[in-house]
């Protein structure tokens, strides 16, 4: 009698491992050997109180900068006024070259330096007759009678019968305050040009000399023309 097969048991499945396998510390990369990372310094960024008082000491810096420009350019103008036109000059030249910052000072600073440098160019010496009696006008025109009276004195040495120039001296000897030598201009220019005698009656600067009797006889008509 055959025997029958035994029937072979499943096959159990593999207990796990209860043990814990230990990993490994994975190491990280470092930037060279013995290298320290660099922390942080507190205190040193835009926004912190170091920074912050910097800014405002720089601010202050520069406003005590920009006031002391001011002062120097108000101190050129008064001296411009004052017709110290070197010294004016060398205060407007101090805020261009001291105070390189100050750009709208600069701009004004170069107008004054054009206009004291045009004031301090002396002008040609005037030659011809022409040229003297036309700086006499200028001169008188810009209140300065002394100066006129020096070119009409070297026009007249040239043209001595020249009514036109004995008038403009007595103008100009007028307002310089010499009233005798005004009038004996004014006589001489009259007996040349009997005209000059109504031109003088409407000239404002022989006011002053209206109380003099010999003005008042040169303007006076002649006889036989009342």
């Amino acid at each position: 009698m055959a025997k029958k097969p035994t029937a072979k048991k499943p096959a159990q499945p593999a207990k796990r491992s209860t043990k814990k396998v230990a990993r490994k510390p994975v190491r990280k990369a470092t930037v060279g050997r013995g290298a320290k990372r660099a922390r942080p310094v507190r205190g040193d960024g835009p926004g912190s109180a170091k920074a912050k008082a910097a800014s405002k000491r720089a601010a202050e810096e520069r406003r005590k900068r920009a006031l002391k420009a001011v002062a120097v350019y108000e101190r050129a103008l008064e001296t411009l006024q004052k017709r110290k036109l070197s010294t004016a000059a060398a205060l407007f030249r101090r805020v261009i070259d001291d105070f390189p910052d100050e750009r709208e000072l600069h701009e004004r600073c170069h107008r004054y330096l054009e206009v004291c440098n045009r004031e301090t160019t002396p002008d040609p010496t005037p030659e011809t007759l022409e040229e003297r009696v036309y700086a006499a006008t200028l001169a008188l025109s810009a209140g300065a009678p002394d100066e006129a009276i020096e070119h009409l004195e070297v026009a007249a040495a040239k043209e001595p019968d020249s009514d036109h120039i004995h008038y403009m001296l007595a103008v100009a000897r007028a307002a310089a305050g010499e009233t005798k030598r005004a009038v004996t201009h004014l006589e001489r220019a009259i007996e040349l040009n009997p005209d000059n005698r109504f031109l003088a009656r409407n000239e404002p600067s022989f006011e002053a000399l209206q109380e003099n009797a010999a003005v008042r006889r040169a303007l006076s008509s002649p006889p036989g023309n009342d």
